[in-house]
Formats: structure tokens, C-alpha cells, sequence
């Protein structure tokens, strides 16, 4: 919790809903919330021991696991940290992080030239997976050339929208596969949150003679 600072733009997870935030306060342990379309507080639990919230912080992605709940009203979300974790749950949470899901989403592409200016027309495509570092889309038989800088958009399941600049770093069989270069901290913390609760979503949804194989296959 000391890397959160107040009016620091955070999101809000518990199981498929993620809501943008504004840290009104710390104390005691906790964060208190406002969300930034007070209307979207309506989509959380009146209280959760498994939410998380991600932010950035020093020009990276933080993710704390913990619990919510309404303190003095509907609009008044707190957040407090789990503050003991087994080595085995963070490493777990360090590939959570990094893991691609295949998710499909709209994807807008448009080459850009090396001073950065659009070039080109944009290409409506959709992603195959999307990571918190980058994301591959279905090309077709007209592929991208590894090295290309585009400008990218995508449209979350959740309606909200992302955009920034982005590398090709691998193409093969229809397929290229590009890296974030530049994306807004909040769009970041937008797309991290996003990605949080699909994970959250596919892990409880998941049977369970499958979670125990994935579990005895990580021992």
C-alpha cells in the first residue's frame, strides 16, 4: 500500500467487473475509492475478500490482492491488502502477470512512418491473445512486417477502449504478434485490471478435475 499515493488512478477488480478509481484517502491499512463514473460503483459487491487493485508505479504494473467493501455509502469503496502471501502465490501471481489469454477483441492497426505519423489505412482486425505486454492479431494473408510501429485500438469485452503505439515482433502463418511501446498509464492500469478479472473469471469457471491438474502440474 505505500505505493499508492492519493489521486492516484487505480482499477478495481472483483470477478468480471473492473472500475477506474481515484484514491480519495490512506489510512489504517486501507485505500479509499471513488470511482470516476460514480455510476459503475453499482457494479461491484457490497463486498469481496477477492478483489484486486492495479496501478502503476514507477513505471511499472503493480497488482495487490485483498478485499473491498462499501464503508459509508454506496460510493464509498476501500480497498485493504492481503499482507501475508506464501513464496509459491507470488511466484504464481508473477506468471498470472505475464500469461497471454486468448481472448478475441477488435483490434484498429495503422502503420506509422520513423517520425511516427500515421501511414497507410487502417486495418480492422481481431486479436488471437492479449498479455499485459502486447498482443497478436489474425492478419490474414496480407501479414505485418516484423520491426513495423503502428498505432493501435482496442475495444475491451466491457465496452471501455485502449489505444498507444506498439511493435511487430513476430509474424508467421497469418499471424503477427506486437509489443506495447507506448500506452497511457491509465489505459495501462485499464488493461491490467481487465486482464485481472478474465483471470479471476476462467479460474472459477474452470472444472475441477482440470484446476487440480493445472495445481499438480506447478508442483
Amino acid at each position: 500500500m505505500k505505493r499508492l499515493a492519493n489521486d492516484q488512478v487505480v482499477a478495481l477488480s472483483v470477478g468480471d467487473a473492473t472500475v477506474d478509481c481515484r484514491v480519495a484517502a490512506l489510512a489504517g491499512g486501507e485505500a479509499a475509492l471513488e470511482a470516476l463514473m460514480p455510476d459503475e460503483a453499482k457494479l461491484l459487491p457490497a463486498a469481496s475478500a477477492g478483489a484486486s487493485l492495479v496501478f502503476s508505479h514507477e513505471g511499472r504494473l503493480v497488482m495487490l490482492r485483498g478485499a473491498m467493501y462499501r464503508a459509508n455509502g454506496e460510493h464509498d469503496l476501500r480497498f485493504a491488502e492481503k499482507t501475508i502471501a506464501s513464496a509459491r502465490a507470488l511466484v504464481a501471481e508473477q506468471r498470472r502477470k505475464a500469461a497471454r489469454l486468448p481472448i478475441t477483441l477488435p483490434a484498429t492497426l495503422r502503420p506509422l512512418d520513423v517520425d511516427g505519423e500515421p501511414i497507410g489505412e487502417e486495418r480492422q482486425l481481431i486479436t488471437r491473445d492479449i498479455s499485459i505486454g502486447g498482443f497478436a492479431v489474425a492478419t490474414g494473408v496480407i501479414g505485418l512486417a516484423v520491426g513495423v510501429r503502428v498505432w493501435f485500438e482496442l475495444i475491451l469485452t466491457n465496452g471501455a477502449m485502449i489505444g498507444g503505439t506498439a511493435r511487430v515482433v513476430r509474424s508467421a502463418s497469418e499471424m503477427a504478434g506486437l509489443s506495447f511501446e507506448q500506452i497511457a498509464p491509465a489505459d495501462r492500469v485499464r488493461l491490467a485490471g481487465f486482464l485481472a478479472s478474465q483471470q479471476t473469471s476462467r479460474a472459477a469457471t474452470r472444472p475441477a478435475g482440470a484446476a487440480a491438474a493445472v495445481a499438480a502440474s506447478s508442483r
